[in-house]
């Protein structure tokens, strides 16, 4: 259960930045004229997991700075 509690709000960070890297992505390159979907599924991708990246270390430095004004 615990791996769920983890999971599940992971893998819905990462779904949103997926979803907004795509449709910029789909965007300029329709704005360009050259709509590959391949560019704009890696650039989807690549911005989940960086909003991922993000979100963990804010989540660690708030953890650990809530444990340090707690001692």
């Amino acid at each position: 259960m615990f791996v769920l509690a983890l999971a599940v709000p992971a893998l819905m960070v990462v779904v949103v930045g997926y979803v907004i890297g795509y449709a910029v992505a789909d965007s300029i390159a329709g704005l360009v004229g050259t709509a590959s979907t391949d560019v704009s599924e890696v650039v989807g991708w690549t911005t989940g997991l960086l909003l991922l990246a993000v979100v963990v270390r804010v989540m660690l430095k708030l953890w650990r700075r809530r444990r340090n004004h707690q001692k």
